[in-house]
């Protein structure tokens, strides 16, 4: 047990700079430290922000029509979707094949104790998302419900209980398929089509859910069952909080002790020989010497790039899943083009037209790869800053593989867009613009934020991917960046404000693009 507790603790003081915050004599290192506890903080402030915003719009619609505990099930069960998802990318990075796996295993430290630790550290990381995504429902629920006191300790266990079983399946469905790719020549591209895919079956159940919601009044019924028929613990969950159900609350407390205790068994049993798995070369690797290709700088400095992001399932799940919803909702306009069309024809969305490039332009922002590509060159920046290129190649070469995924994927997509939509001569002229524009200026910002900002110290790629400040700040700014000017639009209706946002967007883009072409090289050296 105190083998436990110190790997556990040792983990922990390593993540989001605390260990450099409390130990590094060096101001550098303490002050990179403080910007990773800094971006931890920004990223709780704004998920908190937008689960309260959703969780009061929900408790509005259910209060009006008495079905207000309706509110609580339907939060949880989107809270283990959630969970369930991370859990799944997490698997590889936390649980199995993390960076200082030799290192670990060199200490006199039993191998279950290790294994329990990984499974500590997964869950309250998933414990993180799901307060954030629960404590906000709960307190609109008690503001407007006003329950009994016992209400209010319950709420916080089940909450604490609550990513137990999605953090199971979650892993086991991870491990699965990390461990059955894990020795096919091909096992990257295996692993970000088993990925995806899972992930787009979730969003279709997680579409099919929240489409019974479209009209509230005319589908009372159906949402009282919704939670039970997809989720059943989210059902308990409603039972035990508004009702007091004690076999509702016994059911939870088995089912989440007995994952844990599953998944802790488990992880110890297996533990070395999936981690031994996925350090071994594929089957029937064998290097092989091949006739040798000269190219320029920029074109073996964009390969290079390009191959480092296909190598990593995570990296690539991240970024790019939001490319593939964007072609899906494409195609389906082109399918489905009088739905869309009847839409936009009635008075209270008619103006929804006007914000269609909008849409997509958000989607790029959050696809963007350069918000973490500086921080992916981890341990192996020595490499890039002994070779004779400029920081000019070699920043041009990362934002030419942001640029390979967004440019095809828009143009394909505003194309199906604008013939499901019907649009006119100047609606298919911003329908490219916008979304372009906005993919390029966030590819130059991702880069521009991530040299002031890496995070070159990581165990594993989540930490880069998901956790960084980077990532955060660039994902919340291309909210932002993309909701203000669409909410202008909205309200006002005027056609200046679309030319001027592209106008704007530009010129910050050549500003910072100017800015990293002169103290790129400089910041380069810096980097440690």
């Amino acid at each position: 047990m105190r083998e436990y507790w110190i790997l556990t603790k040792l983990q922990f003081s390593s993540l989001f700079g605390i260990n450099k915050i409390l130990h590094m004599k060096s101001e550098a290192e303490r002050k990179q430290g403080k910007k990773s506890l800094y971006g931890l903080i920004a990223m709780v402030f704004a998920i908190g922000y937008v689960s309260i915003v959703y969780s009061i719009m929900l408790a509005e619609g259910f209060a009006a029509i008495g079905m207000l505990p309706t509110l609580l099930g339907l939060m949880m069960l989107a809270g283990a979707m959630l969970v369930l998802v991370f859990s799944v990318f997490e698997t590889k990075g936390v649980l199995f094949g993390f960076g200082d796996y030799d290192t670990v295993m060199s200490w006199p430290v039993d191998v279950r104790a290790v294994a329990a630790s990984r499974v500590t550290c997964m869950y309250l990381y998933n414990f993180v998302y799901a307060a954030l995504f629960l404590l906000p429902a709960g307190a609109v629920y008690a503001v407007k419900a006003t329950p009994a006191w016992w209400y209010y300790p319950l709420y916080l266990l089940l909450t604490l209980l609550m990513p137990a079983l999605p953090t199971a399946v979650g892993a086991a469905l991870g491990t699965l398929l990390t461990v059955s790719t894990a020795r096919m020549k091909k096992r990257n591209a295996f692993n970000i089509a088993g990925q995806m895919a899972l992930v787009i079956v979730l969003m279709v159940v997680s579409f099919r859910t929240s489409s019974g919601m479209a009209d509230l009044s005319e589908r009372a019924a159906s949402l009282k069952n919704v939670a039970a028929r997809y989720y059943p613990p989210a059902a308990w969950f409603q039972n035990v909080l508004t009702g007091g159900s004690a076999l509702g609350m016994l059911w939870i407390l088995l089912l989440s002790a007995g994952a844990l205790l599953l998944m802790v068994l488990a992880a110890g049993r297996w533990f070395v020989s999936i981690n031994s798995r996925l350090k071994s070369a594929p089957r029937g690797e064998r290097f092989v010497m091949r006739a040798q290709r000269r190219s320029g700088i920029l074109r073996a400095l964009y390969r290079k790039e390009l191959s480092r992001y296909f190598s990593s399932s995570l990296y690539v799940v991240n970024t790019s899943f939001g490319y593939v919803m964007m072609l899906a909702a494409g195609v389906f306009c082109v399918v489905k083009p009088d739905l869309l069309a009847d839409a936009f024809q009635t008075p209270e969305l008619s103006q929804l037209r006007l914000l269609v490039p909008f849409v997509i332009a958000l989607i790029a922002t959050m696809s963007s790869t350069t918000g973490s590509t500086i921080s992916m060159e981890g341990k192996t920046l020595w490499i890039v800053k002994s070779m004779p290129v400029s920081a000019r190649s070699w920043l041009t070469g990362k934002l030419l593989v942001s640029l390979t995924l967004a440019v095809p994927c828009i143009l394909i997509s505003c194309t199906l867009v604008g013939i499901g939509m019907r649009a006119g001569g100047a609606e298919w002229f911003w329908l490219y613009i916008i979304p372009l524009v906005y993919a390029a200026a966030f590819g130059v910002f991702g880069l521009w934020l991530n040299i002031r900002m890496p995070k070159l110290e990581w165990q594993n790629e989540a930490e880069v991917v998901k956790q960084s400040m980077a990532v955060m700040i660039c994902v919340f700014a291309g909210m932002g960046a993309a909701a203000i000017p669409a909410v202008i639009l909205a309200i006002t209706g005027a056609e200046w404000v679309v030319p001027c946002t592209a106008a704007i967007a530009l010129l910050l883009t050549l500003w910072m693009w100017r800015s990293l072409m002169k103290s790129g090289e400089r910041r380069l050296l810096r980097l440690a």
